[in-house]
């Protein structure tokens, strides 16, 4: 006679078990300033940018249709290639959520690829971050009323709450934001929302990200989210004269080891991707989201060749530098025989 419990026991007994064994649930810890912030990327053989959306997920993913970085179903179709969108997600639309969502979601397929997708700080996210509303439009506001559990209060606009939290240092987008940079420096091309001044107070890309995002870090001193000469508000290059801002890039671009810098934050009203000094500031907020005209446009980077990518076809921008071909050395010219 067999001692063996009955087989349909032998589950319910390994059930306590198992679940003593298995490691506890903990919840994520809050982002920390100190927390290491990727910022310098090299070997990425193509790199595609996207300027300011403002709550357009729809052009937004037009032209990451056009750029071929996702496929008809949203997914990632870009392989290795990384893409930068150089901030200013949220505001003057409604459907800033799903464009948050959007690039979460890409984040990982593109990881998962040997990709990146780059989504910088713009001064429109931190001025969610820090509760400066000014451009959030109701239905917007209205799309983030499931962040909260608590009601709005009574005489406030619908979503309020929500957003708070949801902006907040351990909300949902709150604390992705905090994670990323304000600058990222792909081989020799600096990628940033308005342009890194001359006297920002920093000698490496780390030190600048650091000074950008402690403004989104309580009790912690002034930093450049919020400084109008910070990387997230200047436009001395896109609005300055060539001889004097030329000088200034030239410093900014040799201090931190670059040929270039790409910036959105200024549109072109013409809807155009611009170029000034020579190629080494390039411009991308082409006014992509509706409330703009809805230009798509995108910037490719690929083999020293820089392409603004249209609907109406590819225009180059930047060519190549042809390759030095090295000069033969010189014969060597046989010395005179001297008599004896």
């Amino acid at each position: 006679m067999s001692c063996q419990p009955p087989r349909r026991l032998i589950f319910p007994l390994l059930v306590p078990v198992l679940l003593a064994a298995a490691p506890p649930q903990v919840a994520p810890a809050s982002p920390r300033l100190e927390d290491a912030v990727p910022d310098t990327f090299t070997g990425v053989e193509r790199v595609v940018a996207v300027g300011d959306v403002h709550g357009d997920v729809d052009a937004l993913k037009e032209v990451l249709r056009l750029a071929g970085l996702i496929d008809e179903k949203g997914r990632w179709s870009g392989g290795k290639a990384h893409l930068v969108q150089t901030g200013d997600l949220p505001d003057r639309g409604e459907r800033t959520r799903e464009a948050f969502e959007l690039l979460m979601r890409l984040e990982g397929e593109a990881l998962a690829a040997g990709g990146r997708v780059h989504a910088l700080l713009g001064n429109h996210e931190v001025m969610n971050m820090l509760g400066d509303l000014r451009y959030v439009t109701p239905g917007e506001l209205a799309s983030f009323a499931d962040q909260s559990a608590a009601p709005d209060a009574p005489g406030t606009p619908r979503g309020l709450a929500g957003h708070r939290e949801a902006y907040g240092m351990n909300g949902r987008y709150g604390r992705w934001l905090r994670a990323h940079a304000a600058v990222v420096r792909i081989d020799d091309t600096l990628f940033v929302h308005g342009g890194v001044a001359p006297n920002v107070p920093a000698k490496t890309l780390a030190e600048l990200n650091r000074w950008v995002r402690q403004d989104l870090f309580p009790g912690n001193p002034p930093g450049g989210a919020s400084n109008p000469q910070g990387p997230l508000w200047f436009r001395g290059y896109a609005t300055g004269e060539e001889e004097g801002a030329g000088l200034a890039l030239d410093t900014v671009l040799r201090r931190f080891g670059a040929k270039r810098m790409v910036m959105g934050h200024t549109t072109d009203r013409e809807g155009k991707v611009r170029i000034r000094f020579g190629g080494k500031a390039v411009f991308i907020d082409t006014g992509l989201s509706t409330g703009y005209g809805r230009h798509l446009a995108a910037l490719e980077l690929r083999g020293g060749r820089i392409t603004a990518l249209y609907k109406e076809g590819r225009v180059e921008l930047v060519a190549p530098e042809p390759a030095q071909v090295p000069s033969p050395p010189p014969r060597a010219t046989p010395a005179p025989r001297v008599s004896p």
